[in-house]
């Protein structure tokens, strides 16, 4: 899958994220906030390489930044499954 398209889910996955944690509270909201923090360096990176002009301080990254992310939303979502299951 292309970057644009890799980062393009991982910001909506945090756009999830924050919008489940405006509505929810006790551990859970914990919990989904600590998942917010350590996903937080996908809102500095760039799909695209800056030809011109400002970045605003985003970096290109990684492939396997990408990767490590990726694999973080899926372990989260399988977290949240089990949780789900539970309840």
């Amino acid at each position: 899958m292309p970057q644009i398209k890799r980062l393009e889910h991982l910001r909506e996955t945090l756009a999830v994220l924050a919008i489940s944690l405006a509505r929810t509270h006790g551990h859970l909201a914990w919990f989904l906030s600590g998942a917010l923090n350590a996903l937080e360096p996908v809102l500095r990176w760039r799909a695209l390489p800056a030809d011109r002009g400002g970045t605003f301080g985003t970096v290109l990254a990684t492939s396997e930044e990408y990767t490590e992310a990726e694999e973080a939303v899926r372990r989260l979502q399988d977290v949240l499954a089990q949780i789900s299951r539970v309840s």
